[in-house]
């Protein structure tokens, strides 16, 4: 196990040495704690297969796959797969008016479709009335993305939310990770 254990470790250093970080930089891309990283690096940690599984898992985790990209919405959401991912409604107007991060695409998309707007709209004939209709009511346009990473898929949806701010976004702003 010896032997094992000290290749576990040099896997460790080359992959520091190939994506060229070190400390807690490397720490980070890898998704582990600085002082753990250190103490696989020095020996006074044993570094096992699923600690390696979960560093390169961590290195390679920016994959993004669009499933619908502003697209009219759905009559049914039956092809939206049922994947963690994120998600953004249109109005006719194509302004976003909603972004949102799920582990089920799917479920997460059909429950908030199906919320009262946490903002007033005025339609119809009797503009003066103002009304909290449905999303569903006034969604447009859907773009939903597969994502399978969750830090990325957080820090997605924080990052989305700054890029279009507006009184009719979901009312948690995120903070990145």
């Amino acid at each position: 196990m010896v032997g094992r254990q000290s290749r576990y470790r040099e896997f460790l250093h080359t992959l520091s040495e190939v994506i060229e970080l070190d400390g807690a930089a490397f720490a980070k891309a890898i998704g582990k704690k600085r002082t753990n990283v250190s103490q696989y690096l020095s020996g006074s940690k044993e570094v096992g297969p699923r600690t390696l599984k979960s560093a390169v898992y961590h290195l390679g985790e920016w994959e993004v796959k669009p499933v619908l990209e502003v697209q009219a919405k759905p009559t049914t959401l039956a092809d939206i797969p049922q994947t963690p991912g994120i998600y953004a409604l249109y109005d006719s107007s194509a302004s976003i008016l909603y972004v949102g991060q799920a582990t089920r695409l799917r479920v997460e998309i059909r429950q908030t479709l199906n919320r009262t707007t946490n903002f007033p709209v005025r339609s119809g004939p009797q503009l003066t009335k103002k009304q909290r209709p449905k999303y569903k009511d006034i969604t447009t346009r859907i773009s939903v993305y597969q994502v399978l990473s969750p830090r990325l898929r957080h820090n997605l949806e924080a990052l989305l939310l700054r890029i279009f701010p507006n009184q009719s976004h979901n009312n948690k702003l995120g903070k990145f990770k």
